[in-house]
Parts: C-alpha cells; sequence; structure tokens
C-alpha cells in the first residue's frame, strides 16, 4: 500500500563499514520486500559522466529515421538484439509503445565460444553507429562499464538482505546478460487511448534495473491498491527496481513491481535504463531453503530470450530459429 518510493544513501553501502553495510542492505531488503522500487543517492556514478550520456542520446536520436534504421534491431547481424528500436517496434502497451530506443550489451566477439558451442544466442557484438564519433566510447567503454561495476555492488546488497554471503551472486554474473538502453519518450500531455503509452504497464525481466530519469516525470508505479505513484526524478539518484527473475529467484520475496510511463511533461523525455540479468546459463531456482518453491527452475539466457520474443515485433515476425 506504498505512496511513495524510498530513497536510500547508497554511500555507507560502499566505504562504510560492515555494520553500515549491513543497515543499508536491511533497507534495500524492505524496499525489495514492501515496494519493489527505491532510489539509491550517493551511488559513485559521476554525474558529469551522465550528462554526457543524455548529450550522445540527443545526438543519436536527433538524425533522421533512415539514417537510424541502418542500425535496425530487426536488422542487427547476430540477432542478439541490439540496436535501434523505432516507434511501436515494442508492444509493452497493446498497439506499440510511443518511445524509440537503442539498445547495447556486453560487448563480446561473433565466435564467442558460449554462444558458438553453447547457443548463448544473446552473446555477441554489439550493433554501433559509425557516423557518430566518441559514442561508443562515452556510451559503453565509460558508462556501461561503470555501471557493471554498480550493479555488482547491488547485488552484493541484496545477498546480505537475504542473509547470504556477500558474494553469493558473483560466480553467476561473470559474463552478466546487462542491456543497457537509450530512450526517447516524445511527449503524452493527454492519453488519448490506454492500449498506446510511452511504454505500457509491465515488469522488468531480468533481476534488477538501474535507472537514470531525465528530468521530466513520466515514470508511474502501481501499488496494491492499484493506484499510480509517480517516481518524480531526483537529482543524481538512480531508480533501482526488482524483475522477475530475482522475483523468481527470492520465491516471491522481492516484488517485481508493476510499472509504465506516460510523458506528460509536456516536452521530450529521454532516459537510460541498466538491465541487470546474471550469465546465460545461470540457474534460476528457488534460494530460500526453508520455502516450497513456486516456481520450476529456468536457465536465465532462455527465460529471457522468451521474453523478448514475447515483445518486439521483429522477434515475432522473424521464423528463424536463430532469433
Amino acid at each position: 500500500m506504498f505512496q511513495q518510493i524510498p530513497l536510500i544513501d547508497f554511500g555507507p553501502f560502499l566505504n562504510g563499514t560492515d555494520e553500515d553495510r549491513q543497515r543499508v542492505s536491511s533497507q534495500i531488503g524492505d524496499a525489495c520486500r514492501n515496494v519493489g522500487f527505491f532510489y539509491i543517492s550517493n551511488h559513485g556514478v559521476s554525474s558529469t559522466l551522465t550528462e554526457r550520456v543524455y548529450e550522445q542520446a540527443k545526438r543519436y536520436f536527433s538524425q533522421s529515421l533512415e539514417e537510424k534504421m541502418k542500425l535496425y534491431i530487426g536488422s542487427c547481424p547476430c540477432g542478439n538484439n541490439r540496436g535501434y528500436t523505432p516507434m511501436f517496434e515494442e508492444k509493452l502497451s497493446l498497439k506499440g509503445d510511443l518511445k524509440e530506443g537503442f539498445d547495447l550489451a556486453m560487448e563480446l566477439p561473433a565466435d564467442d565460444k558460449d554462444r558458438i558451442e553453447r547457443g548463448a544466442l544473446l552473446y555477441g557484438p554489439n550493433f554501433w553507429p559509425d557516423n557518430l564519433e566518441g559514442f561508443r566510447e562515452c556510451i559503453y567503454d565509460e558508462y556501461y562499464l561503470t555501471m557493471i561495476s554498480l550493479g555488482h555492488k547491488v547485488l552484493e546488497a541484496f545477498a546480505l538482505s537475504l542473509n547470504l554471503p556477500l558474494n553469493y551472486f558473483k560466480s553467476m554474473s561473470q559474463k552478466p546478460m546487462v542491456t543497457m538502453r537509450l530512450l526517447h519518450y516524445p511527449p503524452q500531455p493527454v492519453v488519448l487511448d490506454e492500449d498506446q503509452l510511452g511504454c505500457g504497464a509491465h515488469t522488468d525481466y531480468e533481476c534488477f534495473t538501474l535507472l537514470s530519469q531525465s528530468n521530466q516525470s513520466g515514470l508511474q508505479v502501481r501499488n496494491n491498491k492499484g493506484e499510480w505513484i509517480h517516481a518524480t526524478p531526483i537529482e543524481n539518484t538512480f531508480v533501482v527496481n526488482i524483475g522477475d527473475m530475482m522475483q523468481r529467484w527470492t520465491n516471491d520475496q522481492f516484488k517485481s513491481t508493476v510499472h509504465r510511463v506516460i510523458n506528460v511533461s509536456g516536452t521530450t523525455r529521454y532516459s537510460i535504463p541498466v538491465f541487470f540479468g546474471p550469465d546465460y546459463f545461470a540457474e534460476i531456482k528457488c534460494l530460500i531453503n526453508d520455502e516450497t518453491p513456486k516456481y520450476e527452475p529456468v536457465i536465465a539466457g532462455q527465460y529471457l530470450t522468451q521474453r523478448f520474443d514475447d515483445t518486439y515485433n521483429y522477434r515475432q515476425k522473424n521464423s528463424d530459429s536463430s532469433y
């Protein structure tokens, strides 16, 4: 029945004592069990770096549709869900979402051993523009890899909050499926059709999401009463929310909460979500030893592939087994 999303100072977890880490992880555990969403401040990611990523996002989306479609996600050579998603490509809203995006993930070679020999088709190279100097370096080399490091720290906090060893998740996230998105929402000041929103009501697929929002409001989180609570942007914070994999992993202790985006700001909205999943072959099964499992075990990569298949137009249209 929450009416607001908690704000947690992550600084003491990163830089404090064991007692500090335990205290912060307890706060995070409470938020994961009761809300499924929280903000973190003092997370160690430079605001200057984040601002530079937004500038790169604006630079990318300001291009012509013809130029952006050269990297269409449906024509990505490896079929690993990287590249440009045009308006209405995603179908979290029934009629397609009012947003466009650019997707990237861990940079791996096309002949990656797990991909070629074991069928981990979500691994592989990214689909980069060749006309935007400095884009890849800022987006991937600086920001993406920084967010990977922060994500590992969040996993440590989750482990402590579940009374597990600090490094419990480390062995299962050595080659993590972490998707970063640059998102652009046009203004939607009036909702004329509930089936066509900026991003329809949904839960995230992976373990958790680290979201940077621009100053424009839009994200809304649904509480147990069915009320939509605004996740108002707070400067120099990330919104963290639990995804479906972590809800399964924790046997529903952590909540993957329904949320949506309606850009009612009257102006363009940008956001940068980073969806943190474990290794492709990590087994997601109940880690609460004294509870009866509510879900069958699943292989993380297979589960995520199916969720992508259910979401993207190009994957539904393409019958090639490599997708």
